[in-house]
Protein backbone atom coordinates (compact mmCIF):
# COMPACT_ATOMS: atom_id res chain seq x y z
CA UNK A 1 0.00 0.00 0.00
CA UNK A 2 2.56 2.48 0.64
CA UNK A 3 5.55 2.83 -1.34
CA UNK A 4 8.83 1.96 0.50
CA UNK A 5 10.85 4.70 -1.72
CA UNK A 6 8.33 7.76 -1.26
CA UNK A 7 8.72 7.02 2.55
CA UNK A 8 12.19 7.05 2.71
CA UNK A 9 11.90 10.48 0.82
CA UNK A 10 9.83 11.77 3.31
CA UNK A 11 11.75 10.99 6.16
CA UNK A 12 14.58 12.35 4.74
CA UNK A 13 12.89 15.60 3.88
CA UNK A 14 11.89 15.57 7.73
CA UNK A 15 14.96 14.99 9.34
CA UNK A 16 16.81 17.79 6.71
CA UNK A 17 14.16 20.85 7.31
CA UNK A 18 15.77 23.35 10.10
CA UNK A 19 15.02 22.50 13.55
CA UNK A 20 15.40 26.17 14.41
CA UNK A 21 11.46 26.80 13.63
CA UNK A 22 10.81 24.14 16.16
CA UNK A 23 8.03 25.11 18.41
CA UNK A 24 7.17 23.67 22.18
CA UNK A 25 3.87 24.35 24.12
CA UNK A 26 3.48 23.14 27.72
CA UNK A 27 -0.33 23.41 27.73
CA UNK A 28 -1.91 25.58 30.75
CA UNK A 29 -2.87 22.45 32.49
CA UNK A 30 0.80 20.26 32.04
CA UNK A 31 2.63 20.17 35.40
CA UNK A 32 6.70 18.89 34.38
CA UNK A 33 8.78 17.44 37.13
CA UNK A 34 12.43 17.37 36.28
CA UNK A 35 15.03 18.79 34.02
CA UNK A 36 14.49 20.00 30.32
CA UNK A 37 15.96 21.00 27.38
CA UNK A 38 14.47 22.72 24.17
CA UNK A 39 15.23 24.28 20.75
CA UNK A 40 13.42 26.89 19.11
CA UNK A 41 10.23 28.89 20.68
CA UNK A 42 9.51 27.16 23.89
CA UNK A 43 6.02 28.55 25.16
CA UNK A 44 5.08 27.68 29.00
CA UNK A 45 1.57 28.13 30.09
CA UNK A 46 1.64 25.41 32.85
CA UNK A 47 4.24 24.72 35.57
CA UNK A 48 7.95 23.29 35.01
CA UNK A 49 9.84 21.74 38.59
CA UNK A 50 13.20 21.77 37.54
CA UNK A 51 16.06 23.52 35.01
CA UNK A 52 15.14 24.86 31.72
CA UNK A 53 17.77 25.05 29.19
CA UNK A 54 17.91 26.01 25.81
CA UNK A 55 20.07 24.18 22.84
CA UNK A 56 21.40 26.91 21.36
CA UNK A 57 22.13 30.88 22.08
CA UNK A 58 19.43 32.06 19.47
CA UNK A 59 16.36 30.09 21.07
CA UNK A 60 13.72 31.48 22.98
CA UNK A 61 11.67 30.91 25.92
CA UNK A 62 8.23 32.88 26.53
CA UNK A 63 6.09 32.17 30.07
CA UNK A 64 3.42 33.56 29.41
CA UNK A 65 1.23 34.63 32.19
CA UNK A 66 -0.39 31.35 33.63
CA UNK A 67 3.83 29.80 33.24
CA UNK A 68 5.29 29.09 35.94
CA UNK A 69 8.94 27.56 36.12
CA UNK A 70 10.32 26.55 39.54
CA UNK A 71 14.34 26.40 38.29
CA UNK A 72 17.11 27.48 36.73
CA UNK A 73 16.92 29.12 33.46
CA UNK A 74 19.51 29.40 30.40
CA UNK A 75 18.32 30.61 26.89
CA UNK A 76 19.08 33.12 24.12
CA UNK A 77 15.95 35.30 24.17
CA UNK A 78 13.46 35.19 27.24
CA UNK A 79 9.88 37.12 27.48
CA UNK A 80 8.80 36.77 30.88
CA UNK A 81 4.92 37.55 31.54
CA UNK A 82 4.43 34.60 34.33
CA UNK A 83 6.63 33.87 37.85
CA UNK A 84 10.03 32.01 38.34
CA UNK A 85 11.80 30.86 40.69
CA UNK A 86 15.17 30.30 40.24
CA UNK A 87 18.28 32.08 38.95
CA UNK A 88 18.12 33.24 34.81
CA UNK A 89 20.88 33.58 32.24
CA UNK A 90 20.49 34.74 28.69
CA UNK A 91 22.83 35.46 26.05
CA UNK A 92 20.43 37.45 24.07
CA UNK A 93 17.49 39.59 25.25
CA UNK A 94 15.14 39.10 28.13
CA UNK A 95 11.89 40.90 28.12
CA UNK A 96 9.98 41.07 31.46
CA UNK A 97 6.34 42.13 31.27
CA UNK A 98 4.15 44.33 34.36
CA UNK A 99 2.58 40.65 35.22
CA UNK A 100 6.39 39.00 35.64
CA UNK A 101 7.21 37.83 39.48
CA UNK A 102 10.89 36.42 39.16
CA UNK A 103 12.35 35.15 42.47
CA UNK A 104 16.21 34.79 41.98
CA UNK A 105 19.10 36.20 40.12
CA UNK A 106 18.85 37.68 36.20
CA UNK A 107 22.34 37.60 34.32
CA UNK A 108 21.95 39.18 31.00
CA UNK A 109 23.34 41.69 28.54
CA UNK A 110 20.00 43.02 26.94
CA UNK A 111 17.02 43.37 29.45
CA UNK A 112 13.77 45.46 28.76
CA UNK A 113 11.81 45.73 32.11
CA UNK A 114 8.10 47.19 31.97
CA UNK A 115 6.97 49.23 35.22
CA UNK A 116 4.58 46.58 37.24
CA UNK A 117 7.36 43.76 37.23
CA UNK A 118 8.54 42.47 40.23
CA UNK A 119 12.48 40.77 40.92
CA UNK A 120 13.40 39.69 43.93
CA UNK A 121 17.43 38.92 43.25
CA UNK A 122 20.07 40.67 41.22
CA UNK A 123 20.67 42.35 37.93
CA UNK A 124 24.46 40.96 37.20
CA UNK A 125 25.45 42.37 33.75
CA UNK A 126 26.81 39.75 31.39
CA UNK A 127 28.01 42.27 28.19
CA UNK A 128 31.49 43.61 27.14
CA UNK A 129 32.66 47.01 27.99
CA UNK A 130 30.13 49.56 30.29
CA UNK A 131 29.64 52.96 28.57
CA UNK A 132 30.88 55.15 31.67
CA UNK A 133 28.09 58.11 32.36
CA UNK A 134 30.50 61.35 32.38
CA UNK A 135 29.52 64.79 34.03
CA UNK A 136 29.48 68.33 31.87
CA UNK A 137 32.32 70.00 34.28
CA UNK A 138 30.16 73.33 33.29
CA UNK A 139 26.83 72.61 33.60
CA UNK A 140 26.68 69.05 35.84
CA UNK A 141 24.55 67.28 33.41
CA UNK A 142 25.23 63.34 32.58
CA UNK A 143 26.08 62.81 29.42
CA UNK A 144 27.16 59.30 27.81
Amino acid sequence: MFNSKTNKNSEHNMSTNNTKNLETIIGKGTQIKGDMTFSGTMYVEGMIDGSVVATNSDDTLSIIQSGRIKGSIQAGNLVISGRVEGDIKATGKIEVAASARIDGNIHYTNIEMETGSQVNGQLVYQGGEVTPIKKDAKDGKQSH
